[in-house]
């Protein structure tokens, strides 16, 4: 069953404005950040930060992947109601690992998907993969940011508060030591772009409420 996972929000103002600019935000917020970060972080708690990217328009329905938490078909797309069933993974590995990861073992299951993305590396820890969406440069890609973190502990604590501090609708996954950060989109969309990328069979699927951090069981699962 989904569960909610509660934090307070940090007030790092300007941790906030480079994680924002990193994953594509307008420059305008960055700049504004540190004359209004109270208001800045208050507005993003109800609305979530715009990350001016567009989602594809073909995105597959999410629906036949989908159960209730009493395996039943047909779920409400909502929080505590849904979770990603079996068939979403058939043929994909979905043991748990805990070991020690690159950005090399996203990039090689993304090409076992049949998805070849170079990667743009950002920092020394931090990664950018630039999936394709179909639309017109400059906007004509869905950006995935990718943390390269000591271990599992941090990287669930980066994914956490990663997706808090950008607010409602960001979202991403997790798996051991690696945290990805997703843009802003409905529940609906982003499990669909994550089923259809098989991203929820690579890791853990988090999504941001108001102001929790909500998980979508799936087939992939670490303790």
């Amino acid at each position: 069953m989904g569960h909610v996972v509660t934090t307070s929000r940090s007030p790092g103002a300007r941790a906030f404005a480079r994680r924002a600019l990193e994953i594509g935000a307008p420059v305008a917020f960055a700049a504004m950040a540190g004359a209004t970060a109270v208001l800045g972080l208050g507005l993003t708690a109800c609305t979530g930060l715009y990350s001016g990217i567009d989602y594809p328009g073909d995105l597959p329905d999410p629906g036949p992947h989908l159960l209730t938490p009493e395996n039943q078909r047909d779920p409400d797309i909502a929080f505590n109601r849904v979770k990603v069933g079996p068939q979403a993974c058939e043929k994909v590995d979905t043991h748990p690992m805990t070991g020690r990861l690159n950005q090399e073992d996203f990039s090689r299951f993304l090409e076992a998907q049949g998805i070849k993305i170079e990667p743009r590396k950002a920092r020394d820890n931090l990664y950018w993969y630039d999936v394709p969406n179909g639309q017109e440069a400059p906007k004509n890609f869905v950006r995935l940011r990718l943390a390269v973190l000591e271990d599992v502990a941090h990287a669930s604590a980066d994914l956490h508060q990663s997706v808090l501090e950008h607010g409602p609708g960001w979202w991403g996954v997790r798996r051991s030591n690696l945290a990805i950060l997703a843009p802003k989109t409905s529940l609906r969309e982003a499990l669909s772009f994550a089923i259809k990328y098989k991203l929820v069979c690579w890791g853990v699927f988090t999504y941001s409420g108001l102001d929790d951090a909500y998980v979508v069981p799936g087939p992939y699962a670490e303790l």
